[in-house]
């Protein structure tokens, strides 16, 4: 047995802590409900012995997985998934589709979730190798995260997309950028229209045929995010950058020493807040919640 830790949890963790972790172990061999059950026990028994703590302990031979739950608080749980390599189809001489594990279908895990599984081993490859080294990447990639979970809107985005997406707005950039102007580059690529139905799409390179990334998302849903991002760059214009982080707003500057705020129209409101929050009531819904 060959155990690969994966992180692909790691690639995508948002700005505040993560509680679900997912361990994958990868076997040379086809992985069966028997050795699952297996290294079930011998976690029961290593849990019981070695920790104080009080950790629950499950095996789902549906979710091809062993779950670990901490009692006490925080309350984290980690899923460890068993899968192997064999278990993707390959072509078989005479041009037919065959299956590495024919022998015993019974006993064989949950085929889907073991190719899930090496899926994920193979976009956390591409991550270290593609996203990791990339200037303001890893930052940008928290912050639509955490995007993602605060504004309904954008739920429905995979976040594999969302890393495609952002390492190819960054990675194309003439020069490096900070993390507010790869921010503002990946607003404008997904203003651009990139998500909408018809569009370029996002091919998955880490399949040999050719996937498209978004095919989860609906149409009404990828011309929300899509709006969503154009009104995202209108904060960012009107310097309300707080609002899309999710944040309270920094404190004003004293107008006798600011340049800037001195060259203010007179009819400005007293707090120093732009007249362009009373604008596009729609658009304002949007992020009411930001």
């Amino acid at each position: 047995m060959v155990p690969v830790s994966s992180p692909p949890v790691l690639t995508t963790v948002p700005i505040n802590v993560a509680t679900d972790l997912y361990e994958i172990i990868c076997n040379l061999y086809v992985q069966w409900t028997s050795e699952l059950m297996l290294a079930y026990l011998h976690l029961l028994y290593f849990f019981q012995i070695v920790t104080p703590e009080k950790y629950e302990v499950s095996g789902s031979n549906q979710e091809a997985a062993i779950i670990l739950t901490s009692c006490t608080e925080p309350k984290m749980t980690v899923t460890i998934t068993l899968t192997s390599p064999l278990i993707r189809e390959e072509p078989g001489r005479d041009g037919d589709v065959t299956s590495g594990m024919v022998k015993d279908p019974a006993d064989v895990l949950d085929r889907q979730k073991c190719l899930d599984a090496l899926a994920a081993l193979r976009h956390a490859k591409w991550f270290q190798a593609r996203a990791n080294g990339l200037q303001s990447c890893v930052i940008v990639i928290r912050l639509l995260r955490d995007l993602c979970q605060r504004v309904p809107t954008w739920s429905p985005f995979p976040g594999w997309a969302m890393e495609l997406l952002v390492e190819k707005a960054i990675s194309s950039a003439s020069a490096p950028l900070s993390p507010g102007d790869a921010l503002r580059r990946v607003f404008e690529c997904i203003s651009s229209g990139i998500l909408l139905p018809g569009g370029p799409g996002l091919a998955d390179p880490c399949e040999k045929r050719t996937v498209d990334t978004l095919t989860t998302m609906g149409e009404q849903q990828r011309e929300d995010i899509t709006s969503s991002a154009q009104f995202a760059l209108r904060l960012l214009a009107f310097r309300q950058v707080y609002k899309v982080l999710g944040m309270d707003p920094l404190p004003q500057v004293n107008p006798r020493f600011n340049v800037r705020n001195s060259r203010k129209r007179r009819h400005d409101n007293s707090e120093g807040t732009d007249s362009f929050e009373g604008e596009g009531k729609k658009d304002k819904k949007d992020y009411d919640s930001l």
